[in-house]
Formats: structure tokens, C-alpha cells, sequence
């Protein structure tokens, strides 16, 4: 979800407070909180999902690096004036600064969960620990980063405080960069300045090289890849600490730098890719520079900074650390389908909403905390109950929770195939064919060429329901056919689902349809996040934990169709088979080259060569709709639509290569006809949606098979 999956947090206010201005005789500059404020409103705009933002996340690198320039600063100035740095005062100035309004933040989250706001937040409880232990971007990259929460619960719905990586990476340099600043500061200028350079050259080569061996994910997520970008600010603190120290003044031309380095900024925010680029690939450290550029230049008199002093962007930067870390939060419980809301008023409503929390924050806890001077050992000792407090909620109180569109494990249970014992249960028997129920009414794909004729697919007509509001549209094809009665079968039809979240999402209406008709079928899914029936070569970025649930389903699915013998298959994939894929010979492919053309052309091939070398009669092969990234925290390849059509026509070529075998049913267009609160979180059923989806379309059409 890969963050989605891209997640940025600010650390620290960009002004000191006035114990910081006390200690360190440092002089406020509003225009540094402009700054801060430009790049929180990127990564409000980036997680809104609007697509001309796709590289928002850089925000996070201009939020290191400034942190950077202000943590060192301040130590440089208390050295100069005290002759030493006091180590104990600068972790009870953090724990002031940042304790109060995540803990806050953490323990809303919890409540919030436990009376089921956020539904389908499985590992909420890890979630809470990784982020008050100051580790969760190991815990993201552990648990398979942003790409899993993209693919296996919807975004902020299955993880509400994805955001603290980024915080978890800054608290991480907290505690060691006082440590280090004291070996650094016995040396002289330009033994300073020999340590910290070489420190930001040492760990701006580690991205790069953290890309290459572990993976762009690492890359993005590891503490030693994102370190360059904060010691970016560290160098130029010291650089400029130096140039006070003698009387030296920047040059009046420095200012010139300023918009040179917002120019950068916003061409990367803009044209980045979501889910893959420069940032994935180790660039974020020379990106940092331009961050360096804006921080310097406003130091000196010029336009950029006289408009990033303006009451506007101030305001802004003040509260941007509670603005990031309540946006992510509010964004997942105030969704599309809550609200209603389309894109644009959803995201008004979003950072409204956000602000007001923010500003409350700051002046009723935030502010408070930090000004009351607290010592070392009291804030150690307040942060500790705090933190004690939380994770005493988060064990008491029920808060993990299964995905949104999971029903209950007895009602899979109850419609589960029975194992086939023997070969006495053969083919389905049908008495009276009931009308509508004979071959010509399958929907099978036509016997020509696929680089001819598109085969015929099941399409849906626009069905009224109670449950889910949909938009009314007239069918050129005729409607699915009625199921036969319970009495027209000698047993029920078994099929077999296989395939991502999205199969099982689908597949759970299904098992509703089966609970209510048991005469007329067993249902069993297999599936696994981001399983699709491309294993050739791997997917980029792949988590090593999916790709080993993706084995293990693979390898059981013959013993499955030996064992359960289905009448029907239904098959069904949409985030893994769309993404980019490396090949065995390092090559990358991606939707839309003829190289991935072929390659999904034979995978999808394999499949069914597979199945019905396995002995299955009829697959049902699932078009999957494009995700709704309009008001949901989708990120990566995701957000890009042009891949759909990849997707569409490999579904579609299959079927018309293998008329006897295989149908394709059009879910892409029942998701038009009923509307996008279809699906919560962009991506996935939701258990509502896909009981009127079994009802009106899927179950039909797989009896119709099974008997056909």
C-alpha cells in the first residue's frame, strides 16, 4: 500500500517553542513553517487521490530535511552559548514536542476501532505497539508495506496508523543524533564539517544500494535509506551555523535558491510516479537538495519568503504536525461511501474536519505539554504511563477486526464443497431443463479468432436492489438465466473460487447465495492476497510473504480439484496480474507492452491448461473492474486505469481461445451499473454489494454452467 501506498509525517513544528528560543537564542522564522505547510497540503492533496498529485509523498522529504536543519541548529546554538549539549534536556524537548498528540492520536484510533469505525483493521494491536515502540516502518516492511494494504484490506481501512513509519524514522534519529553531535562537536569547523558531510554521502549511497539488494520497498520504508534526507538539513545547519559564527552573510542572490528548490519540489510531486520511481529507487537523497535550496534560500530577504510569512501558511505549519498525524485517520472514516461525497467536496470535508481536530490539539494539548518546561525524568515518567495507558487499551478493548467483506467462518463452513469420496456423484442431472437454462443461454465465448471478434461475455443489467444504490442502464445482452429449481437438480453445484482479495470479496456473496439455496450449491474459496494467475517471473515489489502464500495456493489447487471435483471454477484476480512483473532475465514488463501482452497471454493459458488437466469442465473467469481511487487511499499501480484494459482483453482472448471451457462474466460493468459504493474502499466488494452481485448475475450463470 506499497502506502499506499506512499504515507509522509512531519516531526516536529517548524518555529521553536519559547524554552527552545530560550535555550538556543535561535530566532523564529515564520517562513520556515511556510514551508512546513506547502508540504503537508502536498500530501493532503497526494492522499486525496487526486491524480495529477501522483508524487505527493515527496512531502515527506522536504519534512526530514527541514527537520534535520532545525534539530541541528538549535544544538549548534545551545553548544556555542553553553559550551556543551545537554543530552537530557533534548529528549525531554522531543518527548514534550511529539509524546502528547500521538499518543492522543493512538488512543482515538483504538476507541475508534473497538466500537468498529474502522472495519477490516486485522492488525490493529501490532499496529499500536509498532508505533508506540518507535519501530512501525520495520513493522510495514515486515508485514509486506504499502502493497499489502492496497491489495488485502483496502488501504486506511485495514490500517489507520500506516502513517507513523514515517514518525517511527525520525524518533529513530531523535535518539541517536544528540549521541553523535556529541563526538561530532569536540572537532573543530572543518573536522565538523568532514563528519556530517561524509555521514550524508555514507548514507546517501546506502538508498540506492538498500533498492538494489533488498528491494525498492526497503527503500522507501528502512530508517538507514531515509537518513540521507534529514542529514541534508543537518549539513546546511552547520554550514550556516558556521557563516554566523565568523560574520558571514549569505549573499543577497542566495534567495533566488528559494523558488529554485519549490520549483523541484512541486515537479516531483507532480510527475512522480505513486508506487514506484525515483523515490523507490534511492533518489530521495539527492531530491533532498532541493529541499536544502528552499531552506537556504529563505534565509535571506526575498518574494518566496515574504510569502511564506504571510498568516495563511504560518498557521498552516503550526498545527502541521497534528494535521498529518490526525489526516490519515479522518480520511479512512470519512470515505466515499459514508459520505456520499464525490472526490472534490470529499476532500473539503476531509481537511475541514482535519483542521479543526489540528487546531483543538494544539491549543488543548499540544501547546500545554510543551511549554511546561517538564525535566527529562518527569516527561520520561509521563510518556511512559501514557504509553502503558494505550497499549492497556488496545489489549482490552476488541479492536482487531477481519476484512470488511468477510462473513463468518460457519456460514463458509455450512456451504463448504463436501470432498467427493467416490465417483458416484457425477455430472448433474436435470430432469426438466428449466427455460433459459440451455447452452445458447451460457453466454459462451464464440468459436473465432480472438484477433477478430471479442468473445461474449456476461454482462449485467441494472437490477433494482434495497441494499445497494446503483445507477439504472439498459443491457444490450440479454439477462442472465433464472436458476433451475431445486427440484430440476440431482445434487447441488459445486464451485470452486480461486484468486486475490477481490475473489474472496466477490466470492463471499456466493456463499451467502449457497446459505439460501442449498439445494442448488456448495461454495469454496481459495485465495490469498494479491494471487494471481500470473507466476511467471515476479511481481515488482512484491512482498516475499505473499509470493509464499501465492506458492502454497498454487501447489494445493490440484489436490483441491482432485479432491472437491468442481462443476464450475470461477477465477478472479485484479491487483497482481496488473502490475509490472521482472522476468527471470532482469527485464521489466508492464500492461500495454507487447512483452506483457505475451507473457499474460500464456499464463492465463497455463491456468486453464492446468484446471482442466485437473479435470475442470467450465471456468468462470471474472473481468475485474478498474479500482475507484476517487476518495480511497489506493496508491501505486492501482490509480492507473490504463491497465484495465490490459487486463480486460487477456480475460477476454482467453475465453475466446478456449470456447469449450471458459466464460468470462463482466464484473467491470455490474460495478458501473450499481455505483461506487459498491465498493468501500475502492477495490472490494462489499459483502452487501456482492450478495446482490451472486443474486442477480454470478450464481445464474454458475448453475447455468454446472448443468450445461
Amino acid at each position: 500500500m506499497r502506502p499506499p501506498k506512499r504515507l509522509e509525517a512531519p516531526a516536529c513544528r517548524t518555529g521553536p517553542s519559547s524554552s527552545e528560543r530560550r535555550v538556543g537564542h535561535f530566532a523564529y522564522q515564520p517562513a520556515l513553517d511556510g514551508i512546513r505547510a506547502v508540504a503537508v497540503a502536498v500530501v493532503l492533496l497526494f492522499h486525496a487521490g487526486f491524480g495529477w498529485m501522483t508524487g505527493g509523498y515527496v512531502g515527506v522529504s522536504v519534512f526530514f530535511t527541514l527537520s534535520g536543519f532545525l534539530i541541528t541548529t538549535l544544538a549548534l546554538v545551545e553548544h556555542e552559548r553553553r559550551g556543551a549539549l545537554d543530552v537530557g534536556a533534548f529528549y525531554a524537548r522531543r518527548l514534550r514536542r511529539l509524546l502528547p498528540a500521538s499518543l492522543l492520536c493512538l488512543g482515538a484510533v483504538v476507541v475508534a476501532a473497538a466500537i468498529g469505525l474502522f472495519d477490516g483493521a486485522t492488525e490493529l494491536r501490532r499496529d499500536v505497539l509498532g508505533a508506540l515502540t518507535q519501530v512501525y516502518n520495520w513493522v510495514a516492511i515486515a508485514g509486506g508495506g504499502s502493497y499489502a494494504d492496497a491489495t488485502a484490506g483496502g488501504a486506511a481501512r485495514t490500517s489507520p496508523l500506516e502513517h507513523y513509519w514515517s514518525l517511527a524514522i525520525e524518533e529513530q534519529f531523535y535518539w541517536v543524533w544528540p549521541l553523535v553531535l556529541l563526538v561530532v562537536l569536540r572537532g573543530g569547523r572543518r573536522a565538523r564539517r568532514l563528519a556530517l558531510g561524509g555521514l550524508f554521502i555514507g548514507c546517501a549511497l546506502i538508498a540506492p544500494l538498500t533498492s538494489i539488494v533488498w528491494g525498492p520497498d526497503a527503500a522507501y520504508w528502512a530508517t538507514p535509506a531515509r537518513l540521507a534526507e534529514i542529514l541534508a538539513g543537518a549539513v546546511a545547519a552547520l554550514v550556516l551555523h558556521d557563516r554566523r559564527r565568523i560574520g558571514r552573510r549569505l549573499p543577497q542572490g542566495t534567495a533566488l535558491a528559494a523558488p529554485a528548490g519549490l520549483l523541484v519540489i512541486l515537479w516531483a510531486a507532480l510527475t512522480w510516479p505513486a508506487g514506484d520511481g525515483p523515490a523507490y529507487d534511492g533518489w530521495l537523497p539527492v531530491f533532498a537538495l532541493a529541499s536544502v535550496a528552499l531552506i537556504v534560500g529563505v534565509q535571506v530577504d526575498g518574494p518566496l519568503r515574504r510569502l511564506l510569512s504571510r498568516a495563511p501558511f504560518v498557521a498552516l505549519g503550526i498545527i502541521s504536525y497534528g494535521v498529518y498525524l490526525y489526516h490519515w485517520p479522518i480520511y479512512a472514516l470519512l470515505d466515499e461511501a459514508r459520505t456520499g461525497l464525490d472526490q472534490v467536496p470529499l476532500f473539503a470535508l476531509r481537511v475541514a474536519v482535519t483542521l479543526v481536530v489540528s487546531a483543538a490539539s494544539y491549543v488543548f494539548v499540544e501547546r500545554p505539554v510543551r511549554q511546561s518546561g517538564l525535566t527529562i525524568r518527569p516527561a520520561a515518567q509521563l510518556a511512559t504511563v501514557g504509553c502503558a495507558l494505550v497499549a492497556a487499551l488496545v489489549f482490552l478493548l476488541p479492536v482487531n477486526s477481519t476484512a470488511f467483506w468477510a462473513g463468518s467462518n460457519d456460514a463458509r463452513l455450512a456451504v463448504a464443497i463436501e470432498p467427493v469420496a467416490s465417483r458416484d456423484a457425477g455430472p448433474i442431472a436435470v430432469t426438466d431443463r428449466p427455460p433459459g437454462a440451455t447452452s445458447a443461454t451460457t453466454a459462451r465465448a464464440t468459436t473465432v479468432p480472438p484477433t477478430t471478434v471479442s468473445p461474449t461475455t456476461v454482462a449485467a443489467t441494472a437490477v433494482s436492489s434495497p441494499t445497494v444504490p446503483l445507477t439504472t442502464t439498459t443491457s444490450t445482452l440479454p439477462p442472465p438465466p433464472p436458476p433451475p429449481p431445486p427440484s430440476t437438480l440431482s445434487r447441488p453445484a459445486r464451485v470452486l473460487v480461486i484468486g486475490d482479495s477481490t475473489a474472496s470479496a466477490t466470492g463471499e456473496g456466493l456463499v451467502a447465495w449457497a446459505g439460501a439455496h442449498p439445494d442448488l450449491a456448495q461454495v469454496t474459496i481459495r485465495w490469498g492476497p494479491a494471487c494471481g494467475f500470473l507466476r511467471a517471473g515476479a511481481e515488482v515489489n512484491e512482498s516475499a510473504e505473499f509470493a509464499a502464500h501465492c506458492d502454497d495456493l498454487w501447489a494445493a489447487i490440484p489436490a483441491d480439484v482432485a479432491t472437491l471435483q468442481p462443476d464450475v471454477v470461477l477465477l478472479m484476480a485484479t491487483a497482481g496480474d496488473s502490475a509490472d512483473r521482472v522476468l527471470a532475465d532482469g527485464t521489466t514488463v508492464r500492461p500495454g507492452e507487447p512483452a506483457f501482452d505475451a507473457l499474460i497471454a500464456a499464463e492465463y493459458q497455463r491456468t486453464v491448461d492446468e484446471l482442466v488437466a485437473a479435470g475442470v469442465r467450465h471456468v468462470l473467469w471474472a473481468i475485474p473492474p478498474a479500482p475507484n481511487s476517487d476518495g480511497h487511499l489506493l496508491a501505486g499501480h492501482l490509480t492507473d486505469a490504463e491497465r484495465w484494459t490490459t487486463l480486460r482483453t487477456a480475460v477476454e482472448a482467453t475465453a475466446a481461445a478456449n470456447p469449450d471451457v471458459v466464460t468470462a462474466i463482466d464484473v467491470a460493468a455490474w460495478v458501473d451499473a450499481h455505483g461506487p459504493t459498491a465498493r468501500p474502499d475502492g477495490l472490494h466488494l462489499s459483502r452487501e454489494a456482492a450478495a446482490v452481485f451472486a443474486d442477480e448475475l454470478l450464481a445464474p450463470t454458475v448453475i447455468s454452467l454446472a448443468v450445461a
